[in-house]
């Protein structure tokens, strides 16, 4: 390995540690925003779920990756380096909002209807064996809570705020110059 190569590398590296450090900070910014919206739409005001927490939801994410962008500084010159940004940002921001709804669904604090859904599965016998098997009712129903909320809003939870992510890393150089 020739002096410039290693050179080359080391720039490659420190270039690569901004930009993850960079959607690491926004990521955790717009996960913590996104779980708290997630606890405000748990409020029973049926105008405030449909009207005002889904545009919040992509505002928070589209303005994740705008930050992660913002943080990267110089390194995004161009509106694909933002989006790198951005899809990153939005990672880890799916991820941490995943993780608080998977927890809130554990407590029993979402998703409730899926848990009584499939408790209106089984006869009444089949939650009699299961219970004799040590699967209560209230275990099966929790359970099924916490699939549902890895699936929603973990892994597309993940999945919408990644592609929102990109778009406002692609949308910051544009409007930045």
């Amino acid at each position: 390995m020739t002096a410039k190569s290693s050179t080359n590398q080391k720039v490659v590296n420190a270039t690569v540690n901004i930009l993850l450090n960079a959607a690491i900070k926004a990521g955790v910014g717009g996960g913590i925003a996104a779980s708290l919206l997630l606890l405000v739409n748990q409020i029973a005001f049926s105008w405030l779920r449909t009207v005002l927490i889904p545009p919040a939801f992509i505002t928070v994410w589209i303005v994740t990756g705008i930050a992660a962008a913002m943080f990267a500084g110089a390194l995004v010159k161009t509106p694909r380096d933002g989006f790198h940004a951005g899809v990153l940002a939005g990672i880890v921001a799916g991820t941490v909002s995943g993780l608080v709804s998977m927890l809130m669904a554990a407590f029993g604090v979402t998703f409730k209807q899926v848990g009584a859904g499939v408790l209106t599965q089984f006869s009444d016998a089949q939650l009699a064996s299961m219970a004799q098997s040590g699967i209560t009712e209230q275990l099966l129903s929790a359970i099924s809570m916490v699939i549902a909320a890895l699936f929603v809003c973990g892994a597309g939870g993940i999945v919408v705020a990644a592609l929102l992510g990109g778009v406002g890393g692609w949308l910051y150089p544009k409007f930045n110059k």
